[in-house]
């Protein structure tokens, strides 16, 4: 059975489907299939990532009400090779409860070799349902100490139900650390208080990709971060670049 990791932030617009999908891509090129599930109800994305949007039948609320198979909910991405996705419910109130997303995903489980859930931002109900199939976390935070301050309060509710959780410093400006306009790393690991497994400098190229649903071109910079930070999440030793590399 593949592990099941929730990405989650304290706060939106901190690039958790970024994350999930770049993530998923990564791994998939390393360790063969990777289900992504869109737990984050009413304002679901990965699907146009993914470039299954327009194209959906069903989603999760049609596989928890009867209309479907799981298997017919879930989309083979014709971008990203060996990557598939179950998209969210178009409504919040279609949204499963946290018992039937840990039987669905523990079940999906034996057919993927990683099964990573895209959660809604902040706590609440969404962040209940999506983390608890999860065995491990993913914190994502932007530089900054509001997004950095949120992450530490998931972080303390993801230690009180004893999850490992990793932070991932999403949209780095690394010459604006270099010149102390911006919060450095450490800064922003020690409010968090999340061991780090990675950080994505802000690129261009991630929004082009995201908005045409294709995957980064392999040698730009958030592209060699996602493949090594997939590396690292696989258990791999791959060192962090200095900022002025990234």
């Amino acid at each position: 059975m593949s592990q099941i990791c929730v990405v989650t932030s304290g706060k939106g617009g901190a690039g958790k489907s970024t994350v999930t999908a770049g993530l998923g891509y990564a791994l998939s090129r390393h360790n063969g299939r990777v289900l992504l599930i869109d737990a984050d109800a009413g304002l679901r994305s990965l699907d146009l990532m993914l470039g299954v949007g327009g194209t959906t039948m069903f989603d999760l609320a049609d596989v928890f009400a009867g209309n479907c198979e799981p298997v017919r909910a879930i989309y083979p991405s014709p971008v990203f090779q060996n990557v598939f996705v179950l998209p969210a419910p178009i409504r919040l109130e279609e949204m499963c409860s946290p018992s039937e997303m840990r039987a669905l995903c523990r079940g999906l489980a034996s057919y993927y070799d990683q099964v990573i859930i895209d959660c809604p931002a902040g706590i609440g109900p969404g962040f209940d349902t999506a983390v608890a199939a999860a065995d491990r976390a993913l914190v994502v935070s932007t530089p900054d100490m509001v997004c950095a301050r949120d992450a530490q309060i998931l972080g303390h509710l993801l230690e009180e139900r004893k999850m490992p959780a990793h932070l991932i410093i999403n949209r780095l400006r690394p010459n604006k650390v270099m010149d102390g306009s911006m919060p450095d790393v450490d800064e922003i690991i020690d409010t968090a208080g999340i061991q780090l497994l990675g950080i994505i400098p802000e690129d261009e190229e991630v929004a082009v990709a995201n908005a045409n649903a294709r995957p980064l071109p392999a040698a730009c910079n958030a592209a060699v971060c996602f493949d090594n930070i997939a590396r690292r999440f696989m258990g791999g030793y791959v060192p962090l670049a200095k900022l002025e590399k990234m």
